[in-house]
């Protein structure tokens, strides 16, 4: 029984990516962030820190491990990226996806909602996170419906929970601006 709550404890955990050491090389690179688009040549990640979404090339060269943990990451996803540079392209030496609470409520800032199917949030506290629906927006209409009014900015309360994908949406509402 130990053992178990002490493998759900694990599972529960954010890990935080990695800081690069001062004396890395230049040609060289760790990044964390959210993945908001992936083909089979390339990743887009909102890395954190940064406004806009940067490209990481994918493709040859990738082994048969990264190759299966590719194919576990989704668009919402929480990742860890190792890059190297190739002249002013970024590619992909290791990815890592990061895990998060398996449950909860989050409180946050709209950054931007993507195809009416997920919301990137950024909370007062942590990183950038992403949230999907739960199922097609026929089936979960009301959460389809406040994702699709939603702008920069809005302030949200998130209920999810997470599957094998992706944290998924349970409720989700706009908070009431403050009285000022």
């Amino acid at each position: 029984m130990v053992f178990l709550c002490a493998m759900g404890a694990g599972s529960m955990a954010r890990a935080e990516p990695k800081e690069p050491a001062k004396d890395a090389p230049k040609d060289k690179g760790v990044a964390g962030g959210l993945v908001i688009d992936k083909h089979e040549d390339s990743i887009l990640v909102r890395v954190d820190g940064e406004d806009e979404p940067t490209k990481y090339l994918l493709g040859p060269g990738a082994d048969k491990h990264m190759q299966e943990v590719l194919k576990s990451i989704f668009s919402v996803d929480r990742v860890q990226i190792k890059y190297k540079l190739e002249g002013d392209a970024r590619r992909v030496v290791s990815i890592e996806k990061l895990a998060g609470k398996a449950n909860g409520v989050v409180r946050g800032e709209v950054l931007k909602v993507y195809n009416n199917f997920w919301v990137a949030v950024k909370p007062k506290d942590g990183p950038v996170e992403g949230f999907a629906l739960n199922g097609p927006a026929e089936k979960v209409k009301a959460a389809a419906d406040v994702l699709k009014a939603l702008k920069p900015g809005d302030v949200v309360v998130i209920h999810y929970s997470t599957d094998f994908e992706r944290h998924r949406i349970l409720t989700i509402e706009v908070a009431p601006t403050p009285a000022k």
